[in-house]
């Protein structure tokens, strides 16, 4: 038994004692008793308490690095300790949505890689239509303030020359049929 708990032992003893020496009986005395119950309740409040900031801070600190995951985890950890929290309610709900932003970050990132090889494939095979769609989305997924996006824009003028020319028609539409990408 630790001290917490013998001190709330004696906390709850002595209360009974006073209730049944003022007479009432042993009725009056358990209804007295503290509503925190015994010590090992109150240790299992404050242990829970600061298991809750433990995991609250801990969560911050991990989203100020940016470690989403684990933010969120600890969020949830604090939530379980204190259902309905606000704070923490709150915080899980900022995590999932960096967490969906960084996952449509993500996406975008890896088609614009994609469409970057599809490109460099329809030059190589002076597919002009397909180089050009392949262009056209790849202007919409750059950065509008960026010096990619001006290139882009200024190859596409290239491509419509080639695609006006009517440059290597046998070549069109071999890497991406149709001009599709």
């Amino acid at each position: 038994m630790t001290a917490i708990e013998r001190v709330g032992n004696v906390m709850v003893g002595l209360l009974l004692g006073a209730a049944l020496a003022a007479g009432g009986g042993l009725g009056p005395a358990l209804a007295k008793t503290p509503e925190t119950g015994n010590a090992s309740e109150i240790y299992l409040k404050q242990s829970r308490s600061q298991s809750y900031r433990y995991a609250m801070l801990a969560g911050y600190s991990a989203a100020e690095r940016k470690d989403y995951n684990t933010a969120l985890i600890n969020f949830r950890r604090a939530l379980a300790f204190r259902p309905g929290d606000r704070y923490a309610t709150a915080a899980i709900r900022n995590m999932e949505t960096y967490l969906a932003q960084e996952h449509a970050e993500a996406a975008k990132q890896a088609e614009i890689a994609q469409r970057q090889e599809t490109l460099a494939r329809a030059v190589a095979a002076s597919d002009w239509a397909c180089a050009a769609a392949s262009v056209d989305r790849l202007v919409v997924l750059v950065p509008p303030d960026s010096a990619a996006r001006a290139r882009l824009i200024a190859y596409r003028g290239e491509l419509t020359g080639f695609i006006q020319a009517r440059a290597n028609l046998d070549q069109w539409s071999t890497v991406c049929p149709g001009g599709q990408t």
